[in-house]
């Protein structure tokens, strides 16, 4: 794959992630309420799922995945809850005061966070696969399948970490009883809007 291709690939890559959606709500959320290392655990997560569908678009094995159809549902249904359940607590919880103990807390919550929500929405495998053939030209190779994994990994991974620390200068502001509210509010959305796809 040509460098002009793979830059094109990048740049396209990261105008889509850049686009509101639930995992960007996520990333914020989680960066606001608990800090950037939560936020950046969140787009890990979301980075490994998407890689993981690319992989599988990249794979052919769109037919494999539309069998499991069931796994994926539960996924989406594991996913949604969690959101709800999330934008539920910050709805109505007070904020904890500012610690080490709740900045720090478990990360692996987060990253999973952001697991789930990306393997709940199946349509990303379709998107991979109908979005790599605009610009990739050549046979399928390892060398190239690496090429276009990479380049996806730091394209979302570059702009869920931005968001991540943009979602970390909104600690103060969540402290607010409104805008805990405001932020409770789109994480249940964005938990039945994934629930009712």
């Amino acid at each position: 794959m040509s460098l002009a291709a793979l830059l094109s690939l990048f740049l396209a890559l990261i105008a889509l992630a850049l686009l509101p959606s639930s995992s960007v709500a996520l990333v914020v959320v989680r960066s606001a309420e608990r800090g950037i290392g939560h936020g950046l655990a969140a787009a890990v997560g979301i980075t490994l799922a998407d890689l993981l569908l690319a992989a599988l678009a990249l794979a052919g094995w769109q037919a494999v995945m539309e069998s499991l159809g069931w796994l994926f549902q539960l996924l989406r249904w594991l996913a949604a809850a969690y959101l709800i359940w999330f934008g539920w607590t910050l709805w109505r919880n007070r904020p904890a005061p500012r610690s080490t103990s709740a900045v720090t807390g478990s990360l692996h919550t987060s990253l999973l966070a952001g697991l789930m929500l990306t393997l709940g929405d199946i349509k990303a495998l379709v998107f991979y696969a109908s979005f790599f053939p605009l610009f990739i030209t050549a046979p399928l190779s390892p060398l190239l399948c690496l090429q276009v994994l990479g380049t996806t990994a730091a394209a979302l991974l570059l702009v869920k970490g931005l968001y991540a620390v943009l979602g970390s200068r909104l600690s103060r502001p969540l402290d607010q009883p409104a805008a805990r509210k405001l932020g409770g509010g789109v994480m249940v959305g964005c938990g039945l809007w994934l629930a009712s796809r």
